[in-house]
């Protein structure tokens, strides 16, 4: 993974010289869109779960837990929770930075006039569907959506989102970022998911393709890597769509942000280098 790391490093600081490198997409196609390395697992007690995220400070390790442990909702501390939360939206944030440096190379042929080949032209479908940009009806206006899509979810927003809907892991597992959904033809409710990895995976996909976030996704694209530590308390005044019904839902989340302001460390943690 470290040429995957030197990629990303790439497109953070300098992104408008590399995108004008339209040849290298069928190079790096097959390294950035490869599957994250990492552990699932579901750990039996609390002890082991701390035993395994006992790591130096600003870094996580690569492990993506499923289920919490039985024993969690007694002995789990805020700040494993964080941890657990951070190594999951990290997993996602790294498919969505391959993605986005894939996606700038095709912007960068498209902004020449430069016709895309058949694998760049499937690629650029399967952004399109899956982070909802099918109903603009144009290739530039698709891109002009796609840019602000395909980004970094913020994970100090993922855990206080978390956090408040389930009092730090401890309870309301089934739906751990709260999302809700029509059920069936009458009851719009939260949705329930089998495990953590795949409720992380919806959440950080809704973020990006629904068109309720429009306003939270603006906020995050007026902000650089470098300010998002402290601009992820403004764009939080963004997320009043994302459970509408609740008219102090954003009270809420800036108040749990308040008092555990030891979770802003989380948006500068990284990977840690050596495999688990």
């Amino acid at each position: 993974m470290k040429l995957f790391f030197t990629f990303i490093f790439l497109i953070l600081f300098n992104l408008p010289i590399f995108a004008q490198q339209t040849d290298q997409f069928e190079k790096l196609f097959p390294i950035l869109t490869a599957e994250v390395e990492g552990k699932e697992i579901t750990p039996k007690t609390t002890e082991e779960l701390e035993k395994l995220f006992d790591t130096p400070k600003g870094e996580i390790p690569r492990i993506f837990v499923k289920k919490l442990p039985d024993d969690f909702a007694e002995k789990g501390s805020k700040e494993l929770y964080a941890k657990v939360i951070t190594a999951l939206i990290l997993k996602e944030n790294e498919q969505i930075l391959g993605e986005q440096y894939l996606f700038f190379l095709l912007k960068g042929k498209a902004d020449k006039g430069i016709e895309w080949s058949e694998k760049e032209k499937q690629f650029f479908d399967y952004l399109v569907e899956k982070y909802d940009a099918v109903v603009l009806k144009t290739i530039p206006t698709k891109i002009a959506d796609l840019t602000y899509k395909i980004d970094e979810i913020p994970p100090v927003m993922a855990i206080i989102q978390s956090a408040v809907q389930t009092n730090w892991g401890k309870e309301n597992m089934d739906s751990p970022y709260g999302q809700k959904g029509w059920l069936d033809r009458e009851n719009y409710d939260f949705i329930k998911y089998p495990n953590l990895i795949e409720a992380t995976q919806k959440y950080v996909l809704e973020m990006n393709s629904t068109p309720n976030y429009d306003g939270w996704r603006n906020q995050r694209a007026n902000q650089n890597y470098r300010q998002r530590k402290q601009g992820t308390y403004t764009t939080i005044q963004s997320l009043r769509t994302y459970m509408p019904e609740d008219v102090n839902y954003v009270s809420k989340l800036k108040n749990e942000l308040n008092q555990n302001k030891f979770v802003y460390d989380f948006d500068q943690v990284l990977f840690q280098k050596s495999k688990q």
